[in-house]
């Protein structure tokens, strides 16, 4: 339980800073997110639902951080969360998250083509949502982002050309998709799989998003 004194400068800074993520930092305090927390849980619930239990976790695109909280607890031995700061969000956002919820929580501001052991280490599961459709170079971000998996990846996309009967992608080259610039890249289900064999997983599982019906979420295990 926080001192008042310390809740009410807590809950300013909160409040002073722009949030993607609903983070709950307790004692009523929870940061006004862009996005809806019940949602977000149940995401967890699903990029998790292989045990993490010991496990060292890398969440590549980490934003606020949600999910590297969830990922602390459920058991995971080491949580680092990573991200390029500089164009996406805040992150004096995650290191509040990292000061008063989670103090062992690892940060490393990096970009996904700067990803390797070298820089990061390898880790035993690796979520990577919500990144491989603003990649320019898709596939060079996976080949990197596998590199520094050592068990499994847990990969949440946008997907498209789902009515093209092999291995597919549609370029955005505006900002054709949710009126984004930043978006580029929509595979069907036949080239993400064929992407991640490409790389070095040969088991491959397949879950529909439980919210929207464009985008998919894999779970990839090397052999």
């Amino acid at each position: 339980m926080l001192r008042s004194t310390d809740r009410s400068d807590l809950a300013a800074r909160i409040n002073e800073l722009k949030w993607f993520h609903p983070i709950d930092f307790g004692d009523g305090l929870v940061s006004p997110g862009r996005q809806d927390a019940a949602r977000l849980q149940k995401m967890s619930d699903t990029y998790f639902s292989c045990s993490i239990v010991g496990k060292s976790v890398l969440d590549i695109g980490a934003w606020d951080g949600f999910h590297s909280v969830q990922a602390m607890k459920r058991g995971a031995a080491s949580v680092t969360a990573v991200d390029n700061w500089n164009h996406w969000g805040n992150r004096a956002c995650i290191e509040l998250v990292r000061k008063y919820i989670v103090p062992d929580l690892k940060i490393i501001e990096c970009d996904v083509y700067d990803i390797s052991p070298e820089t990061i280490g390898v880790h035993d599961v690796v979520l990577f949502a919500g990144v491989l459709y603003h990649l320019r170079h898709p596939l060079l971000g996976l080949e990197k982002v596998a590199r520094v998996t050592g068990e499994w990846l847990v990969l949440e996309t946008v997907m498209d050309a789902q009515n093209i009967p092999h291995p597919a992608m549609i370029m955005y080259p505006g900002s054709e998709l949710n009126n984004d610039p930043t978006n580029w890249w929509g595979a069907n289900r036949l080239c993400v799989e064929s992407m991640l064999r490409d790389v070095g997983f040969t088991r491959i599982d397949f879950t529909q998003h439980p919210f929207a019906k464009a985008r998919g979420i894999f779970h990839a295990r090397r052999a």
